[in-house]
């Protein structure tokens, strides 16, 4: 079986390697001319996956117009900023092909999710679901054992991603809940950021349990006008991916929070990265949504303060603790 993959980077070549042992014949595209020429010639990403050799049934192009020629059934794992850039030169060729995004994210000026924005690009002319759930680009490709969640509103695509991609190693899960699936996992690279800072500035296990709960208040607060079910944020792409990136030391969110407890600049941080964070994105869009509809998410708003308004830190924590009582919601 062959299987198209656009986006070479940590969790797209991880997902490459993972189809690989299951016996699937992937073609993976690479955007950086340079990364494609070391990819080819060395058999390992030695930009965002160092230290795996990735086998002979994984090959590779930088030319994006392979992808929609190699197979139907297309895998995107793109940062959410440049998945319509990418998507949109090969629009037309997707009409009737099957999607799957790994892409988490929220488009900043459209509201969109990954999905809609597939949606949007083709025309609502390809079959489209989307994974999410705990699951480290690292731990992946080293084959330890990872569950997540396939969701699509056509359940005969979910069941199908779901036999493709399931193996003893990576247990899949399927949901029709889209839009709680996807939410949960752009908004845990948002307060991956804020553990981070919790964890940068030495505030206590105490302290992050208690943001890590109201970080999910937030997410089922946001969810409930866009149509999400809470029970979605209970699972896999809600609450387990939360607490990965919240604890986990691979986190590329969290590691960001680190970094601006320890009072870097949050453009500096990124201007200096290979990898992409894509909380940093992420909380932009997020703010912006929240004020549009009106909905109050004070952590949200604190992180995206800090991170785009340069707010002292511990100016946002003191407007945290001190804000006035309230009845615990969910």
């Amino acid at each position: 079986m062959k299987i198209s993959l656009i986006g070479a980077g940590a969790w797209g070549t991880a997902f490459a390697l993972h189809l690989a042992r299951t016996g699937k014949e992937v073609l993976l595209w690479v955007f950086e001319k340079d990364l494609f020429d070391i990819i080819k010639k060395t058999k390992e990403n030695s930009y965002y996956l160092p230290g795996f050799i990735l086998p002979d049934n994984i090959t590779f192009t930088n030319n994006i117009k392979d992808i929609p020629e190699f197979s139907g059934d297309i895998v995107i794992a793109t940062p959410s900023f440049a998945l319509r850039k990418t998507i949109s030169v090969i629009s037309k060729e997707l009409k009737d092909k099957k999607m799957l995004i790994l892409t988490k994210g929220i488009e900043n000026g459209t509201d969109l999710l990954m999905s809609g924005i597939v949606k949007e690009v083709t025309l609502e002319r390809a079959d489209i679901a989307s994974l999410s759930g705990p699951s480290f680009a690292k731990e992946v490709a080293e084959g330890i054992f990872t569950s997540t969640v396939v969701a699509s509103y056509d359940k005969s695509l979910s069941l199908y991603f779901q036999k493709i991609i399931h193996s003893n190693a990576f247990r899949i899960y399927t949901s029709d809940d889209v839009i709680g699936v996807e939410l949960g996992g752009a908004m845990k690279n948002i307060m991956a950021i804020g553990a981070g800072i919790i964890q940068g500035l030495n505030l206590g296990t105490n302290t992050l349990a208690a943001y890590i709960t109201r970080s999910l208040a937030e997410l089922k607060r946001l969810g409930r006008p866009l149509g999400a079910r809470e029970t979605t944020f209970m699972g896999l792409s809600g609450i387990g991916d939360l607490m990965l990136t919240c604890y986990g030391k691979l986190s590329r969110n969290r590691l960001f929070g680190i970094e601006l407890a320890q009072g870097k600049k949050a453009s500096d941080i990124i201007s200096n990265q290979k990898s992409v964070v894509e909380g940093y994105y992420t909380v932009k869009a997020v703010y912006n949504l929240s004020k549009r509809l009106g909905i109050e998410m004070p952590i949200t708003e604190e992180l995206y303060k800090i991170i785009y308004e340069e707010k002292n830190i511990q100016d946002s924590l003191r407007d945290i603790i001190s804000r006035e009582y309230k009845e615990e919601d969910q």
